[in-house]
């Protein structure tokens, strides 16, 4: 898309303006799907909107950012409209920190494991249905930090065959079970029918911005193309980032884990579930000794 065309959809603005970002993946050009960040500094939820046979999706960005995990998905992107090159600007100084933003990152997400992880401990310890939503948010962080860890940044249609590669490459010991425990294995045409339908409807309740459109459109590529455990692990990456959303209100949400039961593939009884926390939480507590 040229800048006359996304002018001609969002309308007249001075902000700079890029393709690409935290949103972008393998699957857009597939999809006919186009991520926009709009750098106008507002703090508001992405925007979702249809065109003709184009999809677009705006996210909200601001110069001043300082989240390690948003400004190395900004290295990449395709500049749009800069008036006053302070996108440029940006972008020059990320790439001469990219290192350091790659291990900030990282030791993140492997903080944000072991707060999964002792949120699913204390769960299960009061025998709170959401115990099996937490272990399944805490195994994608910890496959984001190991591919962050290995300077990969992580998209969730290839975070799959990106740990899969390090695997093959001996590049981290814990991989096979951290596979192992995403519960891939598991992934069928009908499950994963089932999966999406209810990731569908969770977005729905959640961002209401239609970016269900966006899930089904490459969920439905993945299947289509036989890729199902990539296909499984990318609906749990899009049901992790809505339950993030609605994290701090639970008690108010008790009805959700009806969806998340089938959204997230929620089947482990609760006496494996001690076993699991404790291994994964190992594993986290590992992983971050590296960084001390």
């Amino acid at each position: 898309m040229n800048l006359n065309e996304i002018i001609k959809i969002i309308g007249q603005t001075n902000s700079p303006i890029a393709l690409g970002g935290y949103n972008s993946d393998d699957l857009d050009t597939d999809c006919n799907i186009y991520n926009l960040v709009l750098f106008d500094g507002k703090n508001t939820s992405d925007e979702i909107i249809t065109h003709e046979s184009k999809i677009l999706k705006i996210s909200h960005g601001n110069l001043s950012e300082t989240s390690p995990e948003n400004l190395i998905h900004y290295e990449n992107l395709e500049i749009i409209q800069d008036p006053e090159w302070e996108l440029k600007m940006l972008i020059s100084k990320i790439k001469e920190k990219k290192n350091q933003l790659f291990s900030a990152a990282s030791k993140n997400a492997l903080v944000e494991s072991q707060l999964s992880f002792s949120k699913a401990k204390n769960a299960l310890e009061h025998e709170d249905s959401f115990v099996s939503c937490w272990i399944k948010c805490g195994i994608v962080s910890l496959i984001d930090s190991i591919l962050l860890q290995n300077k990969i940044i992580s998209t969730s249609v290839k975070a799959l065959s990106s740990i899969r590669n390090l695997k093959e490459k001996n590049s981290n010991q814990f991989v096979d079970k951290i596979i192992a425990e995403t519960g891939i294995e598991r992934a069928t045409p009908s499950l994963l029918s089932r999966m999406l339908k209810s990731t569908l409807g969770f977005s729905d309740m959640i961002e209401n911005n239609q970016n269900s459109l966006i899930i089904e459109k490459k969920a439905n590529h993945l299947i289509q193309n036989s890729l199902f455990a990539d296909c499984y692990l990318y609906l749990i990456y899009q049901n992790r980032n809505n339950f993030y959303k609605i994290k701090d209100s639970l008690n108010k949400n008790s009805d959700k884990i009806h969806v998340l039961k089938t959204a997230f593939d929620l089947t482990t009884t609760s006496s494996d579930l001690s076993d699991t926390i404790d291994s994964l939480s190992d594993i986290s507590k590992s992983l971050l000794s590296n960084f001390h």
